[in-house]
């Protein structure tokens, strides 16, 4: 319960009271199955708060002592990072005489060989790496020491590898993290009930740039040859993955992608989040065929991805017999929407008259009915009728079946949704993924109430299954499961579906391009659409308060 209260403070922002409560748990819990899980946390807390020493100090008891590998791999990880970019080698050399730990030393070995290597001192370093794997052979940074001394690393086990490349770079990190865990859970059930096969999940971490995630992958081809590949999470890495796939004739499986054409680069790359083209055709379909909307405007950023969602939208309404009335654009870095909405009041406005004034007089010419309409809009207007500014908003707007915003990430709701209330248009909204943020939905519910979007990944929270799961997955893994846990176990369960035992990578790419429909706790992946791209989302509605599926 006090590592639930902890997380919590922390998950808030709250550091001082989840270092309280870490510091009260160790003091009536000393002997609990908890401790590396608080230990780690409190590492976590004093990062956040910038107290770079202690956080190294917290994470170092988990290498030393924890009993949850994964937690330590984690430590181990962090603690490297923050002596490599936080910490400077006064505070370091400090750090060791204090602790005087062999653990620490063995890290500091490899950062400064690390650091020797950028400034062309490869003799040096690697002199220096090989006296510490001499003497630690086993420390947890030993394998990164290999790599950086080009030695070859040891094979996990003597099973076939299943490769994970661990994006290690700013907000990807947890992100990435959580995937891992899913990952592993998953393989751990599977290894339960087929004890004798020697089938072993591989982490290797990458940093942020596309010749770091080239160079690791390629070392570990070279080094022990995968079953197939997943992650890291950033697009460009992933692209150039992609290609790498096509040449070394691998499986390469992308969690988390969007971009439209990325499976197209290689017969071995499997996109799971459908591409751009894919959603914006869905929603198109869905909106015409379930909706019955005839007449849409739509808004959407001016990036590569809104441009190729609204384009497969636009052409699936009018395929369907609707018509877009008006595409709104924006930069991603707007907070003023003013402009785009007023743009649609207008269309909206225009199909009000124009539908009562055809009604009575069909034979109007074109010239006349704009000519009309101007007059319309004054008189709709009039300062003089309403008693208020000739653009007010409170005039509401009716005429538009539908309006399509696309964002690309849930920090827009605040922007946009009291801009779509304001706006008083009457009519449904509908959303891309970008909304799916039950808690901001939540937050601004008086402005979006009726919000129809699209998801790729939906679980039910409530479901049996789901609570099953979570106890479970609580109890092995330390940890609450979250959107990012379910995709990683996800994922690794469809692998497992199209496994087994002695099958080349070949025959696992084959198999995962023939799947039938695999039906996740969270992700469902079939490639109906295009070759290799999960087309399955899934049609969720926001109303009052509540989300529900409609599809």
């Amino acid at each position: 319960t006090r590592l639930m209260l902890a997380k919590s403070y922390y998950k808030l922002g709250d550091y001082a009271k989840a270092e309280v409560v870490c510091k009260f748990f160790f003091t009536r819990h000393a002997t609990s199955a908890y401790l590396d899980d608080m230990h780690h946390l409190l590492g976590n807390v004093y990062f956040r708060m910038k107290n770079y020493t202690a956080a190294v100090e917290q994470w170092l008891w988990v290498v030393d002592n924890g009993r949850d590998a994964r937690l330590k791999r984690l430590a181990s990880s962090y603690l490297y990072n923050t002596l490599y970019h936080f910490l400077k080698t006064p505070e370091i050399k400090a750090l060791q005489r204090r602790l005087v730990s062999p653990t620490l030393d063995g890290f500091v070995t490899v950062l400064e060989a690390s650091r020797l290597l950028e400034e062309g001192e490869q003799s040096r370093a690697e002199s220096l790496l090989r006296t510490f794997l001499r003497d630690q052979p086993n420390h947890p940074y030993a394998d990164e020491a290999r790599r950086l001394a080009g030695i070859s690393i040891p094979e996990v086990g003597k099973g076939v590898n299943i490769l994970y490349l661990k994006s290690t770079d700013g907000e990807l990190k947890e992100v990435a993290e959580d995937i891992e865990a899913g990952l592993e859970y998953a393989l751990l059930e599977y290894k339960r009930r087929n004890p004798r096969d020697d089938l072993h999940l591989r982490t290797v971490e990458v940093g942020g740039s596309v010749i770091s995630a080239l160079k690791t992958a390629t070392q570990q081809l070279r080094s022990s040859r995968p079953l197939c590949m997943l992650g890291p999470i950033d697009p460009d890495q992933t692209a150039s993955l992609a290609m790498l796939s096509r040449y070394e004739r691998f499986p390469y499986i992308a969690p988390l992608s969007s971009q439209t054409g990325l499976a197209a680069l290689s017969p071995y790359t499997f996109q799971i989040n459908p591409d751009a083209r894919v959603k914006g055709r869905f929603l198109g379909e869905y909106a015409t065929a379930q909706l019955g909307a005839r007449r849409l405007a739509v808004l959407a950023p001016a990036t590569e991805y809104g441009e190729d969602f609204v384009q497969s939208f636009v052409e699936e309404v009018q395929a369907g017999g609707g018509d877009i009335l008006t595409v709104q654009w924006y930069y991603e870095s707007a907070e003023d929407f003013r402009r785009q909405f007023s743009a649609m009041r207008r269309q909206a406005f225009w199909v009000t008259y124009q539908d009562s004034v055809l009604a009575e007089n069909p034979d109007i010419s074109e010239e006349d009915l704009k000519a009309g309409f101007e007059e319309y809009m004054e008189w709709l207007f009039d300062p003089a009728r309403i008693g208020i500014r000739a653009d007010s908003m409170d005039v509401p707007a009716y005429g538009l079946d539908a309006v399509l915003i696309v964002i690309p990430s849930p920090d827009m709701i605040r922007f946009v949704a009291p801009h779509f209330a304001l706006s008083n248009l009457k009519t449904t909204l509908l959303g891309n993924e970008g909304w799916n943020d039950p808690e901001l939905l939540q937050k601004h519910r008086q402005y979006i109430d009726g919000l129809v979007y699209i998801t790729a990944g939906y679980y039910d929270p409530n479901s049996t299954d789901y609570r099953v799961f979570l106890n479970r997955f609580r109890s092995e893994m330390k940890t609450t499961p979250e959107l990012f846990h379910l995709l990683g176990y996800d994922i690794m369960k469809w692998i497992l579906s199209n496994y087994t035992p002695g099958i080349s990578a070949t025959e696992l790419r084959d198999r995962l391009e023939r799947t039938n429909r695999f039906q996740g706790l969270m992700e469902n992946i079939h490639f109906s659409d295009k070759p290799r791209v999960n087309s399955t989302l899934t049609v969720l509605k926001f109303h009052l308060g509540q989300i529900i599926r409609l599809n």
